[in-house]
């Protein structure tokens, strides 16, 4: 899992940069905008921030109070050091976020005092990924909704290696590509975190998070989405009537589709991270097997 992780985030700090690089450029072509250029979208709005966070955690307190409610299960409760886990996973996911916005402009970054931004925006990104996944169990939660989404429709994927090695291809091209042509490759420089996070787990040979389909599960899939949409509407709608200003640069599709794949790249990081709740770690298996500690006598009757 850890060697995963690294992989994952050094990639994601490394590939765009060396894009810019290899083309013959350098930071100062991705450095973010003057004062005058970003308006009043770039300053910080303290109160704002703080008041969406306060919602956020009310909105995360009454999923799982409904959640309760529906199924009877105290998420929080159960899952304590799952989602202690998540919550720094989803910092850090969201910041790598808005690293990789400064290549391709898709909203307005605020780069004014680094310190109180971490110390301002952590709590609130540390919330985002632990609310799609509240949401999402909620949704999922709901009587019969689970069996409507699945079928019948079976197919054989293709071997994890030949996965793997389309899934890397892919984020590489687009985590390389993305910040040189902008237009042609966004979709994919958006798509290539989670693209990169699943060729890990094919790679590892783990399950992805849409390894459901070959079986026709396509709830998890679908609730996630929702989830997503749910969760990244509702804190935009928040800052922004906070108080907040928000300057992005892509149309409401975009944007939406956004909102579904970071809900996507948020469950399956939260896969990845599963993993280290599983009983045994894996080099567990292969330690060879102790001694019986009781020494056993066979006693031969000769007569």
């Amino acid at each position: 899992m850890k060697i995963r992780l690294s992989i994952f985030v050094v990639s994601l700090l490394l590939l765009p940069l060396t894009g810019v690089y290899l083309s013959g450029g350098n930071w100062s072509d991705v450095a973010p905008l003057s004062i005058s250029e970003r308006g009043d979208a770039g300053i910080i709005n303290l109160p704002a921030v703080l008041l969406t966070t306060l919602m956020l955690a009310g909105y995360i307190v009454l999923i799982n109070h409904l959640n309760k409610i529906l199924t009877g299960n105290k998420i929080f409760a159960t899952q304590q050091h799952f989602f202690i886990w998540m919550s720094g996973a989803s910092v850090v996911l969201v910041w790598l976020v808005c690293y990789l916005n400064l290549f391709v402009g898709s909203w307005i970054n605020q780069t004014e005092n680094p310190i109180l931004q971490a110390l301002l925006y952590s709590p609130l990104f540390a919330l985002l990924v632990p609310a799609v996944l509240c949401t999402r169990a909620l949704i999922a939660a709901l009587p019969g909704l689970l069996k409507r989404l699945s079928n019948r429709l079976f197919f054989t994927p293709p071997a994890a290696s030949t996965l793997a090695t389309i899934f890397i291809a892919l984020a590489i091209v687009g985590l390389l590509g993305g910040a040189l042509w902008t237009t042609q490759l966004l979709s994919l420089f958006w798509c290539a975190p989670l693209l990169l996070l699943m060729g890990l787990q094919c790679l590892w040979h783990e399950s992805t998070f849409f390894s459901g389909l070959k079986t026709g599960d396509n709830g998890r899939i679908i609730c996630s989405a929702l989830a997503g949409l749910l969760v990244g509407n509702f804190v935009l709608f928040a800052y922004q009537n906070n108080g907040g200003l928000l300057s992005i640069n892509i149309n409401q599709f975009f944007l939406q589709t956004g909102l579904v794949i970071f809900a996507w790249t948020g469950m399956q990081l939260g896969d990845v991270v599963a993993e280290n709740f599983r009983g045994k770690p894996r080099t567990e298996l292969f330690k060879a097997k102790k001694k019986f500690p009781i020494p056993v006598v066979v006693k031969i009757n000769r007569s």
